[in-house]
């Protein structure tokens, strides 16, 4: 590609097509009477996307057949041909309209297998969809796909790496940041930077990108990359597709596959549906442009696929405000910890810089290990606050959600559940008169 940290972050994204659902149903853009698909024009300039046809001189891509015989091809940077292009791989092509001009793939895992208790995982991230007749404890493996999960990722295409001493890819979030040590855990795999180049500020919770060698068990870093800010062309014309994976409270902004995000706004078309069908699970296809200073896709037109993939039950959406304290990279509200990473939206002038003491709402994702934010806002009215997840008990058997506690114990009658709520703020961490949010 023109710019190398595209390439470098594409495969991070993971953006696609669905591999079983749209094989299926296909886009409702390209149905006709005997269900193939026909050839495109006016593509555009970007499109992101999984490979589900290849032929000498074209390939299909979001149900696009782009002619693609004097196309430039990369693979992980090195030049190479339409023939080693392979169905499933998640791909990045660049178009002039009506053919392809360059075409770059790669992949999102190059690492080690780790098996427990049947669930196959690569850095923590749980592998789905995966051809398990071919795999073994430890083995390297190429892997593309899509996330649709904090911890999960759909497997579009495999292959074996049978190269020990091949580069390697991992990406994740980061625990156990040992800063003296120079190490941090992706999931089981412990990574050592010591000798690796750091692009951004590493934190636990930050999502990065590692490229290094494996052996012994311990992952060497040459490079880790915590920016992962794509580096297109500002207003760039692009299409992309997958599954959204969170949805914030006023609809104005959602992410799709757990890493990109798309701003919605009263321009924005909607096709085969409407704001009420942005939910979680639900396969789209965005047509937009990107908006470089904000790192997010702004959505001129969101059709519908006849798809919902069923989410994850171990990541929920949650909501909660509340005054925040920000320390050593961590924000707390209530004593509770929430992580941002590079694809967290700060709106209204808030930044890390500006964080500490302020009356925010955030709001995002979370499961067992942590609370990910996908977008932080200024709460200007305190008296009433939205609160969304899970209702549990604290150490004195009172209900509580995100720290707060109910005066009236209006909060105990959804104990155990997964709430959306309307709370009345008294002070500190007691609120009252908690009713669903309809």
């Amino acid at each position: 590609m023109t710019n190398q940290s595209i390439k470098n972050t594409a495969k991070l994204i993971s953006l696609s097509a669905i591999t079983l659902a749209l094989t299926a149903c296909g886009s409702s853009s390209s149905n006709n009477d005997n269900n193939e698909l026909t050839a495109s024009a006016n593509l555009p300039s970007v499109i992101i996307g999984q490979v589900t046809g290849v032929t000498s001189d074209s390939i299909t891509v979001n149900n696009h057949i782009i002619a693609a015989g004097s196309a430039e091809v990369e693979i992980e940077g090195n030049n190479a041909t339409l023939d080693n292009i392979k169905q499933g791989m998640m791909v990045e092509v660049e178009t002039n309209g009506a053919r392809a001009t360059e075409i770059d793939y790669d992949p999102v895992f190059k690492g080690p297998i780790n098996i427990i208790n049947d669930q196959v995982n690569i850095a923590g991230i749980t592998l789905s969809n995966l051809n398990s007749s071919d795999f073994s404890q430890g083995q390297l493996f190429e892997i593309s796909g899509y996330s649709h999960s904090l911890n999960s990722l759909t497997v579009t295409y495999q292959a074996p790496i049978t190269n020990s001493q091949s580069e390697l890819e991992v990406q994740g979030s980061i625990t156990n940041l040992n800063q003296q040590l120079r190490t941090f855990t992706l999931g089981d795999l412990v990574i050592n930077y010591q000798q690796a180049d750091i692009d951004g500020t590493l934190s636990n919770g930050q999502i990065v990108e590692v490229e290094g060698f494996y052996n012994n068990e311990i992952f060497s870093a040459t490079e880790v990359d915590a920016e992962q800010r794509l580096s297109f062309t500002d207003n760039i014309d692009t299409e992309l597709e997958g599954v959204i994976t969170f949805v914030n409270n006023n609809m104005s902004l959602i992410t799709l596959n757990s890493q990109w995000q798309v701003s919605i706004n009263d321009q924005t078309q909607f096709e085969d549906g409407t704001t009420a069908n942005l939910v979680v699970g639900q396969v789209i296809e965005v047509d937009g442009v990107w908006q470089q200073a904000d790192n997010k896709l702004l959505a001129q037109e969101i059709e519908f696929e006849s798809t919902n993939i069923n989410s994850n039950t171990t990541n929920q959406q949650f909501s909660v405000a509340g005054v925040v304290s920000y320390e050593q990279d961590i924000a707390t509200i209530n004593g509770i910890e929430f992580t941002f990473n590079s694809q967290t939206v700060f709106e209204d002038g808030l930044s890390v810089n500006t964080l500490d003491g302020q009356w925010v709402e955030l709001e995002g994702t979370y499961n067992n290990e942590k609370n990910s934010v996908s977008e932080v806002e200024l709460e200007d009215d305190t008296s009433e606050i939205n609160l969304t997840g899970l209702v549990s008990a604290n150490q004195n058997q009172q209900a509580t959600l995100w720290g707060y506690i109910s005066e009236d114990n209006s909060l105990t009658q959804y104990l155990n559940q997964t709430v959306e709520l309307e709370c009345q703020w008294v002070a500190s961490n007691q609120v009252r008169a908690c009713v669903l949010d309809d």
